[in-house]
């Protein structure tokens, strides 16, 4: 294995979905990819679009773009995306454009598909590694959901505080209370028309 090689087989090594595959794993994941190059501002993936690929970044960076046209993240050499659609099959979720002049390899659905039909350790390992990956975003959803909860309910308190107490004669408009009822002026207008 020359020196290129064996950069490549780290990079991939420590790439979450291909935890764990030993040097000739790699190599065997390797062959079944294909280089591309990227133009600075070319749309690499649409969002919406199907993901039967992914890319492993070399060189440059790419930006993920969501529908509002805001960058919402910049990945740089070393990083996939679209790993996760490889495997779901979800629709894209965001656009991807080449930051710069940027190289990437490129793995297909197909070609991953008829390599780990032929290979059920790597497989299990892929479905391993994509389970832990999974369940970590369910987790960091979890905990961000959990911190905003806390954060409505900080400033509940503080609006609470900043509004005070509730006059016990204000009418808050509440079926059941003590009024006549809630119409009371339009019903009294009402009955003066006829």
């Amino acid at each position: 294995m020359n020196e290129k090689q064996y950069v490549l087989v780290k990079l991939i090594q420590k790439i979450e979905i291909f935890a764990g595959f030993g040097p000739m794993e790699v190599q065997r994941l390797l062959r079944i990819c294909r280089f591309k190059n990227f133009a600075k501002g070319e749309k690499v993936y649409s969002l919406g679009g199907a993901s039967d690929e992914m890319l492993i970044g070399l060189r440059g960076a790419m930006l993920v773009v969501g529908a509002d046209g805001r960058e919402l993240a910049r990945i740089g050499p070393g990083k996939p995306l679209g790993e996760m659609g490889l495997f779901t099959g979800q629709p894209r979720s965001a656009d991807i454009v080449a930051a710069q002049t940027s190289t990437a390899l490129i793995l297909t659905r197909s070609d991953l598909t008829l390599m780990l039909g032929g290979n059920p350790e790597m497989m299990a390992k892929i479905l391993e590694n994509v389970v832990g990956v999974l369940s970590a975003r369910v987790e960091d959803t979890n905990a961000m959901v959990a911190s905003q909860s806390r954060i409505i309910h900080e400033l509940e308190k503080k609006l609470a505080k900043y509004e005070g107490p509730k006059q016990d004669d204000e009418d808050d408009g509440l079926e059941g209370d003590d009024d006549e009822d809630d119409y009371g002026d339009v019903d009294d207008d009402l009955d003066d028309d006829e």
